[in-house]
C-alpha cells in the first residue's frame, strides 16, 4: 500500500495537488486513480500477448508505474513516427501534414498566406 501512494505521488503528481476546494482535489484524484489503473490494464496487456520471451514478460510483470508511463510514452512515439512515415509517401499524405502542422500553431500566432 505505501508503495501504491509513493507512485501516485512521485510519478503521477499526486504530491503537487494542492487542497484549496474539495471538488478540485476530488477530481485531480479521479484522474490520478483512473491514470494509475490505466497503466496497470496497459502492462495486463501486454502480458497477454502470446509470443514474448520469458525476458520480455519479466520485464513487463516488474515494471513500475514510471516505467510503464516510459512505455506508453515511448509507443505513442513510435506510432506517430511510423503515421508521419506514411504519410510522407504520397503527395496527399504530405497535404494533410502540413495542414495539421498548421493548425498546430494557435491562429495569433500563425502568419498569413
Amino acid at each position: 500500500m505505501e508503495l501504491f501512494f509513493k507512485e501516485l505521488k512521485s510519478t503521477l503528481g499526486f504530491a503537487q495537488c494542492r487542497l484549496r476546494r474539495f471538488e478540485a482535489t476530488e477530481g485531480w484524484l479521479e484522474l490520478v486513480l483512473v491514470t494509475f489503473l490505466w497503466l496497470e490494464w496497459h502492462r495486463a496487456r501486454q502480458l497477454a500477448k502470446s509470443g514474448l520471451t520469458t525476458k520480455q514478460k519479466e520485464r513487463w510483470r516488474h515494471q513500475r508505474t514510471h516505467g510503464l508511463c516510459l512505455a506508453v510514452r515511448r509507443h505513442s512515439e513510435q506510432a506517430d513516427l511510423e503515421y508521419l512515415a506514411r504519410a510522407m509517401q504520397t503527395p496527399g499524405g504530405i497535404r494533410r501534414l502540413r495542414r495539421k502542422l498548421r493548425q498546430a500553431i494557435p491562429a495569433e500566432f500563425r502568419t498569413a498566406g
